[in-house]
């Protein structure tokens, strides 16, 4: 009897696991499907969804439209643009190391639902609509939706071979804090060449003049190359246009910010502003970080050699240094 009782008992015991373990791996299909519909990068397993919807970036990961801000009013949003080829798989654990940081959402974006975003939030803007949408050079709309994000909405742009070295949290010294309403770190700063600011990771609040500026001078440069050249702007490549640097990435960034600053100051703001940043800097509002923050492998080879601490590392992919200015 004893012996028949045991058996029953083992036998109840085998089918609750055998129910347990499946319950387990619904939930976890449930929750792997829902990252994928929401675009976040969290699970060690995940992999690539972008073809799905081709809209990945139409949610944040707690499904809020109200971001929370850090103490200093940035939102704690991070923002990434997903090209065509997706998310190559060395590419992953750059995002993940920023994805570890508690308390911020994150969206993606592709090719649609950037387009998406813009005429959403900019149709009271006709030369934005009309000149941004027709543009076939990838890199050229991902360094202007950069722009167009940060300056609806604020909070973190990092490029997707950006790794994050520090706490967000932590990058912003603690006398800046109320005062920094966009936050840029040195790319080069040495005597050997122009001195620029990196923009593969903006720290802003929304609603910063420059990011405006950068777009409407960058469209109107290609407005008027495709007047000259007597073609529609959907049909210009990137050998036609100025090197990319210069005329949507790193250079255009620099040039807008100075020209904010010009104008808000109320005095020339240009490159003698930005010379020897050897701790951060404020000029108005803009804070400028040393090269070692955001560029350290720059700042050993060319720059002014003080070294500080890493807050970000670029990984130098270089996806887009093609022909076509691919992504």
């Amino acid at each position: 009897m004893a012996a028949k009782l045991r058996r029953r008992t083992v036998s109840k015991l085998f089918w609750a696991c055998g129910l347990l373990t499946v319950i387990y791996l619904v939930l976890r299909l449930r929750d792997t499907t829902a990252w994928a519909a929401n675009g976040v990068i969290l699970p060690p397993s995940w992999k690539p969804t972008w073809t799905l919807k081709d809209s990945i970036g139409s949610a944040t990961s707690s499904g809020s439209s109200a971001e929370p801000a850090i103490p200093d009013g940035i939102p704690k949003k991070l923002w990434y643009k997903v090209g065509r080829a997706g998310v190559r798989k060395n590419i992953k654990p750059y995002i993940k190391s920023c994805l570890k940081n508690p308390g911020y959402d994150v969206e993606f974006l592709t090719d649609v639902s950037g387009d998406e975003f813009v005429k959403k939030h900019y149709s009271w803007n006709p030369n934005i609509i009309n000149r941004f949408l027709p543009i076939s050079i990838p890199i050229i709309k991902a360094d202007l939706l950069r722009y167009l994000i940060l300056y609806e909405k604020g909070g973190i742009w990092n490029d997707l071979d950006v790794s994050c070295e520090a706490p967000i949290d932590e990058w912003i010294p603690e006398q800046y804090k109320s005062t920094a309403a966009t936050v840029v770190g040195m790319e080069f700063d040495t005597d050997r060449w122009l001195r620029q600011i990196a923009s593969w990771t903006i720290m802003a609040k929304p609603k910063q003049p420059h990011f405006l500026m950068a777009v409407e001078d960058c469209l109107e440069e290609v407005a008027a190359t495709a007047k000259r050249l007597g073609t529609p702007i959907s049909e210009l490549k990137r050998n036609q246009l100025d090197d990319v640097i210069d005329l949507s990435g790193p250079r255009r960034l620099t040039r807008s910010i100075f020209k904010s600053l010009s104008k808000s100051l109320n005095r020339e703001v240009g490159n003698n502003d930005i010379v020897n940043v050897t701790e951060p800097r404020l000029l108005g509002n803009v804070l400028i970080l040393p090269d070692h923050s955001f560029a350290d492998s720059m700042n050993m080879w060319w720059g002014d050699k003080v070294p500080g601490r890493k807050l970000v590392v670029h990984h130098y992919a270089g996806s887009w240094k093609n022909e076509k200015g691919g992504e």
